[in-house]
């Protein structure tokens, strides 16, 4: 039967539906190829709610709801630093120190002394979004105007597990989010490192899983 996983949760779907799908190395060479194709044809069979021969993201995350890997986000924040404005910089700096920084957001701060009381996050989109709805000269719009309020932010904290922010992630449809610990900014999370932290936490897995996805076994 054919058999695929959606991939529109890129290679979360492949990393962490293997962590079932497949035995640890040492205990996969004691089944013969066909006893392993058996049992991974049983538990696809499980997880595909639909019996459409596709897993869909939202069975995926109902099968894997509980935290599939140890790893937490302390091991993977990205704490380089981070571009800042305040509440009262001009749209045109902001878009300066974009342009400065080579990244698209810029995180606003009550203070230019204090990096991590962050207020909120101007983004391109943000900027862009306020000048095509605007008659107000871009030197004159501030950031307080157009950006995302820190009660609006979609947060994580070091605590959560790789896999839980995964999933917000995934249902967010967001690449990074601020990591807080104790009401302060203390670096960012993006999906592409999560995704290479489940990998590396599940390789063996993710090797199996690949391996029938695409026939070897």
């Amino acid at each position: 039967m054919f058999r695929k996983v959606l991939l529109n949760a890129s290679r979360v779907s492949r990393v962490s539906c293997a962590r079932v799908l497949s035995l640890p190395s040492s205990q996969n060479r004691a089944f013969s190829t066909e006893a392993r194709r058996k049992r991974m044809d049983e538990v696809f069979d499980r997880v595909d709610v639909n019996k459409d021969g596709v897993i869909s993201r939202e069975e995926f995350l109902q099968a894997y709801g509980e935290p599939g890997t140890s790893s937490l986000v302390r091991e993977i924040i990205d704490e380089s630093g981070w571009p800042t404005c305040q509440v009262e910089t001009s749209a045109s700096d902001i878009i300066k120190a974009m342009s400065n920084s080579s990244v698209g957001w810029v995180v606003v701060t009550s203070s230019a002394k204090d990096l991590s009381d962050i207020q909120g996050i101007v983004t391109e989109k943000d900027i862009v979004m306020k000048a095509l709805n605007s008659k107000m000269d871009m030197s004159t719009l501030e950031a307080k105007h157009f950006m995302t309020p820190r009660d609006k932010l979609i947060t994580v904290c070091a605590s959560n597990s790789v896999w839980e922010v995964t999933k917000i992630f995934i249902k967010k449809n967001i690449r990074a989010a601020p990591v807080m610990d104790d009401g302060k900014l203390i670096g960012f999370v993006s999906v592409r490192d999560a995704v290479a932290q489940l990998a590396e936490d599940h390789s063996a897995e993710m090797d199996s899983l690949s391996a029938y996805v695409n026939g070897s076994y």
